[in-house]
Parts: C-alpha cells; structure tokens; sequence
C-alpha cells in the first residue's frame, strides 16, 4: 500500500509545501576498531532517522507559522517509516537553516532545505 497521507508533522501541525522529503539512516557505533586483518569490530548503538526536507516557496504566513515550529528547542514530529509501513512520532530538533526573501511586495519566500535531527535512536 503506498503511504498518501502527510509526509511530516511537527506538533500536530502538517509542513507546508515539501517538494523534496529523504530520510538518512545514519548508524551511531561504539567501539569500533579494525584489527590487523581488515576486520570490522563494533558495536550498534543504533539507527538515527534523519528527515531532510526541501519545503516550496511559502508566503510570508505560511513562514512565520513553520520558523515558530522550527525555532524550538525540540517537538514532536510525525513521519512516514518505510521500514514499519507507518507513521510514528517522535522527538526531534531543527538544524540550522536560511530564510531567504524572494519577493517583499509579495510577500513570499524562497524554497529552503532544513534537517529534523531525531533526539534518540528509533527503537523497532
């Protein structure tokens, strides 16, 4: 079944205009080491689900509505996992990121990128 509802929530509130949505499974190790055999030994502390949005041109409202969410220090978002076929929610906080006026007389903004980094690791 392919997923069709909000690509990403952020304290209830659904991101406006995501053009681009990718999440990096990044893996956080402990102890890793290579022994003089090439050989590899770590241990897992787990995977941290990265959301990397690209969100459209947003007018000077829709701005001020998402800069207030991303502003904080952590919340809660709701996003798609591809690897349960469902949505979950979990802690997260906001790399930096630009906002860049695209017209003033419009009051629109220019497409920005920003990263949701999760707060702990997803648990399955």
């Amino acid at each position: 079944m392919i997923y069709s509802g909000d690509l990403v929530k952020i304290n209830g509130t659904t991101v406006p205009h995501i053009v681009n949505y990718k999440i990096g499974r990044a893996k956080l190790w402990k102890n890793a080491d290579r022994n003089m055999s090439g050989d590899v030994r770590a241990s897992l502390i787990g995977v941290f689900p990265k959301i990397i949005m690209k969100v459209g041109i947003l007018t000077q409202a829709q701005m001020a509505n998402l800069t207030a969410l991303l502003d904080q220090d952590y919340f809660t978002v709701t996003w798609f996992d591809v690897r349960i076929q469902a949505t979950i929610s979990t802690q997260y906080y906001a790399s930096d990121y630009e906002v860049d006026l695209l017209s003033k007389s419009k009051g629109l903004y220019q497409p920005f990128e920003v990263s949701l980094v999760p707060v702990s690791k997803r648990r399955y």
